[in-house]
C-alpha cells in the first residue's frame, strides 16, 4: 500500500470526494478519521482506491496513530462488533471487582449516573469532543464537570446494570456515532 495515499483530499475514492469537500477537506490529512456513515449515504461501498480498505469507520491507516492506555487492565471478553445478542457499541474488559477504571485521555466528565442496561456510568468528554463512555462500575469517583487527565481514576469495575455478575468495564467511544474504541484506546487483545 501506498504510504502517502492519504496526502490530499484527492487521493481518496471518487465517491467519498463530495463528503470530503464538503466537510473541510483542505484540512485533511494522512491518517485522518473518515466517518463511515456519512460515506455510506455517497455510496455503499467501504473500499478506497489503492486497495485502502475502511475498517469499522476509519482508514486502515488511521489505527497507526498513537493511541492512549487502556483505562483499565484486565481481558478483554467482548470485542466490538456482531455478537449473537445484536451489534454489540463497546469493548468490554473483566477483572476483580473494585479494580480502578482511569480516565484514559483527557477531558471533563459531561455525565455520571446510572441506567437499566450501563448501571453506573461515566461519560467524559474531550477536547475534540469524542466522548468516551465506561459502563457497569462499582463506583463512580467523578462527577459532573470535573476535569480529568488520562491517569485520573474515574470508578471501581463493577457488575452493575444488565451484566452476567462478573466484574467488567464497558468502554464506549463516540465520535458523532459509535466507533471500536480500538481507535482510541490500546487495549489488550
Amino acid at each position: 500500500m501506498c504510504p502517502d495515499l492519504i496526502d490530499s483530499q484527492w487521493s481518496i475514492a471518487p465517491f467519498l470526494r463530495t463528503w470530503v469537500e464538503s466537510d473541510r477537506s483542505r484540512h485533511l490529512r494522512r491518517g485522518d478519521f473518515v466517518p463511515i456513515a456519512r460515506a455510506r449515504r455517497r455510496q455503499a461501498t467501504t473500499t478506497l482506491m489503492a486497495g485502502l480498505v475502511l475498517a469499522g469507520g476509519v482508514p486502515a491507516e488511521a489505527t497507526e496513530r498513537q493511541a492512549a492506555p487502556c483505562p483499565a487492565s484486565g481481558r478483554v471478553t467482548q470485542e466490538f462488533g456482531p455478537a449473537p445478542s445484536g451489534f454489540h457499541y463497546g469493548l468490554d474488559i473483566a477483572n476483580a471487582a473494585g479494580s480502578p477504571v482511569k480516565a484514559g485521555l483527557a477531558g471533563k466528565v459531561s455525565s455520571s449516573d446510572s441506567s437499566g442496561a450501563l448501571g453506573q456510568f461515566i461519560v467524559v468528554t474531550h477536547p475534540d469532543a469524542t466522548k468516551t463512555v465506561y459502563g457497569h462500575l462499582r463506583k463512580r469517583s467523578v462527577g459532573v464537570g470535573t476535569a480529568v487527565n488520562g491517569s485520573t481514576k474515574i470508578g471501581e469495575m463493577g457488575a452493575t446494570g444488565t451484566s452476567d455478575g462478573r466484574a467488567r468495564l464497558h468502554l464506549e467511544v463516540i465520535d458523532r456515532e459509535r466507533v471500536n474504541p480500538r481507535l482510541k484506546y490500546t487495549c489488550p487483545r
